[in-house]
């Protein structure tokens, strides 16, 4: 998983930016650098970008509500904090946290041109913004404790989670008083964080003796505190609601889009191509159909109806070698024990042959009489046929005649 690039920025300085890379383990994996936000747009590429602002732009708060259902908050958040801000409410784009403490649901408000000035200054710096998340509650926290973080001019005070607030160093003071009066449950400690070789003179004994006193140096910038705590704060991000970004399709999109177009192209001629052969052999498939059916009501007039010509006609095959009914087994046998006496008789001529009823009728025509009678003597006399002459016409110098034939016995 790439790392996030975790950027420190002050809409007051609008051109300048504060950055480091951070793993998802909360620890920071490159240095820590300050530059123009092009300068930046550099190393955020393949990066998701979580932008930590300075809260003097954000109205941080706590409110408690009647109500847990997170859309009735939102509309009642600008109501309750009415008082509490000078400027339209109804210009500002407010967040809810997720944290319930005695302090009540945490509010995060910032002015909707504010925001839009932000988002529009990024775009145009080609930086895709994933998150924006006030600074004042990136600093780790624990129970009966509260946390400072000192950074320039400006203290970063925090007394829960997502509970916090922003001031000018020299009102810190009088703000822990305040703030200690109204609490209901005292900390048990005050840890604060200070840039190396710039502890601020603030005496805390002044104000609560018996609270502990914790002071811890950074170097170079609050971002090394930040990057443990801010993935934990995450419902308090700005982009949220009307404001949430929309992902923008990735570098590697565009590589492959030549590609996929060329894919595309190719895979709907293929289909065309597909379409049209299979529609051709379908014609043809037709016309084969019809030319069957033609063929197998000229071999076999007598059938009326052609529902499968070639089933009908395989099953017509069938009869004829004796794999059918007894009369198709009949006809071959007459046929097999005739055909050698019939085509021994040099002036005799087939001209048709009738199978009904075991019975095998031959039309025949000979040059003279004598030679249908020899065929009939023939026949009778190989003991297997039994055959009589049903007719026998004399015309011009030819005979046509009929011949009747069975199985001997039949």
């Amino acid at each position: 998983m790439a790392d996030t690039l975790l950027l420190h920025y002050d809409p007051a300085n609008p051109d300048r930016a504060t950055w480091s890379h951070v793993n998802h383990e909360g620890e920071l994996t490159s240095r820590i650098t300050s530059g123009t936000l092009a300068d930046a747009a550099i190393v955020a590429e393949q990066h998701k970008v979580v932008v930590l602002i300075d809260s003097t732009n954000v109205h941080l708060n706590h409110v408690k509500l009647p109500t847990s259902n997170r859309q009735k908050m939102l509309r009642a958040v600008p109501f309750a904090l009415e008082d509490q801000i000078a400027e339209d409410v109804e210009q500002f784009h407010f967040v809810i946290g997720k944290s319930e403490s005695d302090y009540g649901v945490p509010v995060a408000g910032i002015p909707k041109d504010a925001i839009e000035t932000l988002l529009t200054k990024f775009s145009e710096a080609d930086i895709v913004v994933d998150a924006i998340i006030p600074d004042a509650i990136c600093s780790p926290i624990a129970d009966n404790q509260w946390t400072i973080v000192f950074h320039g001019d400006k203290a970063l005070v925090q007394f829960d989670a997502q509970i916090g607030t922003v001031i000018d160093t020299i009102n810190l003071p009088l703000l822990l008083e305040t703030s200690l009066h109204e609490a209901e449950t005292k900390p048990e400690k005050i840890t604060y964080y200070y840039l190396e070789d710039q502890e601020p003179q603030l005496d805390l004994d002044q104000i609560d003796a018996n609270i502990e006193t914790i002071k811890i140096a950074y170097n170079t910038h609050p971002l090394v505190i930040f990057c443990g705590v801010y993935n934990k704060v995450r419902s308090l991000n700005l982009l949220q609601d009307k404001y949430k970004p929309k992902r923008k399709t990735t570098g590697q999109w565009y590589r492959w889009r030549l590609a996929a177009s060329l894919a595309a192209v190719w895979l709907l001629l293929y289909l065309g191509t597909a379409l049209f052969e299979i529609n051709r052999l379908e014609k043809k498939n037709d016309a084969l159909r019809v030319e069957i059916d033609n063929i197998y009501k000229e071999t076999f007039p007598a059938s009326k109806r052609v529902i499968n010509a070639r089933v009908q006609m395989e099953q017509k095959l069938n009869e004829l070698k004796g794999g059918g009914s007894t009369g198709g087994s009949q006809f071959l046998s007459l046929l097999k024990d005739s055909a050698a006496i019939i085509s021994s008789q040099k002036e005799i001529q087939i001209q048709s042959i009738d199978f009904r009823n075991n019975t095998m009728n031959i039309g025949l025509t000979a040059s003279r009489l004598q030679s249908v009678e020899t065929l009939n003597k023939q026949l009778n006399t190989s003991n297997k046929i039994q055959a009589e002459i049903l007719s026998a016409t004399s015309e011009k110098n030819r005979v046509n005649g009929s011949i009747r034939m069975q199985r001997s016995g039949a």
